[in-house]
């Protein structure tokens, strides 16, 4: 018992997160959809910001509510979303692709693999 505890607690730490149930490739096609018209991949500005480097910057947690409801983080006061409006003098639409939990984690995951690009 404690040697198949011992695999499995190595098999978790050698697998990547991507494996359990977020989707690089999912990811990258609601970008392209959904979020590319508006921001590059790159750290230029289109319409909003670019996305490199997004998630060093905020973290799952922040991103998940932020792509869920931008103007509601706005509308609480998130230090980070209400500098986001002021700077871009608009407010990110809602999209309704980002409603489902899992469309937010693969599109979290391809902006990592994206920011692995920089390094």
């Amino acid at each position: 018992m404690i040697k198949h505890a011992l695999f499995v607690s190595c098999f978790l730490a050698a697998v990547p997160a991507a494996s359990f149930g977020q989707n690089v490739t999912a990811g990258e096609e609601l970008f392209n959809r959904k979020c590319a018209m508006c921001h590059r991949l790159s750290d230029a500005t289109k319409v909003g910001p670019g996305m490199m480097g997004v998630t060093e910057r905020r973290s799952d947690e922040w991103l998940h509510q932020w792509l869920a409801d931008p103007k509601a983080m706005i509308d609480k006061g998130d230090p980070a979303a209400v500098e986001l409006q002021r700077k871009f003098k608009k407010v990110m639409s809602k999209v309704a692709a980002m409603e489902t939990e899992k469309n937010r984690a693969d599109v979290i995951a391809f902006l990592k693999e994206n920011d692995k690009k920089k390094e």
